[in-house]
């Protein structure tokens, strides 16, 4: 089965690497419609439903790939120079050839990969149940990375809102005299204030970051500690379902 990708740096940069992330291994879902994976992170933490739509009229069915090293795919598909490239695809390998280039990546018998034990719907109707939103442009978490040097060691970001506005504060409340950093993430937040901070790991807003978008639509239900993050780039949807942390 020959798979055309006709945007290479977008499916390698805003597909494959935010999944890889999350876990470097991963069981991709192919159809029609295009690519689709459900993974979770090694600490059950995060759950990620991804989508890359791309049109593939020849695909029949569903077919399952599984991946055993998402980096190794990533940096052999970087070394073709096309962006619009032809996919071989077996039931055990991935092939690509050219005159330039030419590699065979070997996939995973079914079954030593698991997907986690979560439906796309109950994911899908996760987003759906929350009582406050916002959006968070790419440039806050940037700049939450860049600052959160000052506070050595710690890896809780507590999330809260005031008079309409997102606050994002690099904190450990259950530790004593900790340094700690707050700043502001964006303006508007829908619904519900969220006065009672939210904490949520730091490496979440790391994962966000290596996803290049332009903004991340956050969707909180402060009732059961969950946080909804989306992230829309052209073909790409990223959907991390993230449970919150301890004080």
């Amino acid at each position: 089965m020959i798979l055309k990708i006709r945007n290479k740096p977008d499916f390698v940069n805003k597909f494959l690497s935010p999944v890889s992330k999350i876990n470097d291994s991963c069981i991709l879902k192919l159809t029609n419609k295009g690519f689709s994976t459900l993974m979770s992170a090694a600490d059950n933490t995060v759950i990620l439903y991804g989508q890359y739509d791309v049109e593939c009229e020849e695909v029949e069915g569903t077919h399952i790939f599984n991946l055993p090293d998402l980096n190794r795919l990533i940096k052999i598909l970087q070394c073709i120079e096309k962006d619009n490239i032809s996919l071989e695809l077996e039931s055990n390998h991935i092939k690509y050839s050219s005159s330039d280039v030419r590699f065979k990546y070997h996939l995973l018998d079914d079954g030593i990969l698991s997907a986690p034990p979560v439906s796309v719907d109950k994911i899908k109707q996760t987003v759906k149940n929350y009582n406050a939103s916002f959006k968070v442009p790419y440039t806050s978490l940037i700049n939450l990375i860049k600052n959160g040097s000052f506070a050595l060691d710690i890896n809780k970001v507590y999330l809260f809102s005031k008079n309409g506005e997102v606050y994002a504060e690099i904190d450990d409340k259950e530790r004593h005299n900790v340094d700690s950093f707050c700043m502001k993430l964006c303006n508007g937040i829908y619904g519900d204030e969220i006065t009672e901070p939210l904490p949520i790991s730091f490496e979440t807003i790391r994962v966000l970051a290596g996803t290049r978008c332009e903004e991340v639509a956050v969707y909180v239900n402060t009732e059961l500690n969950v946080l909804t993050f989306e992230v829309n780039t052209n073909d790409v949807k990223m959907t991390y379902i993230v449970s919150g942390l301890s004080k």
